[in-house]
């Protein structure tokens, strides 16, 4: 290698080292699928989640408070266990429902997303960060979302061969 093409590999490292760095080394993947749920009560729903995180989900609304122009802020913590029977844990997040022209039926969406913590098995130590939008139907006690996002997995430590 001459030193031209040495220089050129090695101002390309240098670069890219800090992006490799901040990453940490983890394993991003784009996410995405909808969510379908029924209200069991006031205050907990229960229902499906497809696409790439399939499984079951629930919802507990821990408060609800009236928003700005007629939307109510629902305070949310979420319960998603995947196919696969592994945990996603999630920090509580805000949804709002906006009032449609139909009396109970709301537009909804998790403005700041939602963060994503941890989890069991394959989401053991992972984050991230999912957005959600879709309705919320109060005379039907339906909800319908879709959601898309980004979770990181930790590195994988490969085997010392010691044992």
């Amino acid at each position: 290698m001459n030193g031209f093409h040495m220089l050129k590999s090695l101002m390309i490292l240098v670069v890219m080292a800090p992006a490799l760095l901040a990453q940490g080394g983890a394993n991003c993947k784009v996410v995405g699928g909808a969510i379908l749920t029924n209200f069991l009560d006031p205050s907990t729903t229960l229902g499906t989640a497809t696409g790439d995180l399939k499984g079951g989900l629930g919802v507990t609304v821990l408060s609800l408070l009236p928003g700005l122009g007629g939307t109510v802020i629902f305070h949310n913590h979420h319960h998603w266990v995947t196919e696969a029977g592994d945990t996603i844990l999630f920090d509580d997040a805000d949804a709002i429902a906006y009032p449609t022209g139909t009396p109970g039926l709301y537009a909804a969406n998790y403005t700041n997303g939602v963060t994503l913590t941890g989890g069991t098995g394959r989401f053991a130590g992972a984050t991230g960060k999912i957005a959600a939008f879709g309705a919320v139907d109060l005379n039907r006690q339906q909800v319908i979302l879709r959601y898309e996002g980004q979770i990181c997995f930790p590195p994988v430590t490969p085997p010392s061969g010691r044992e």
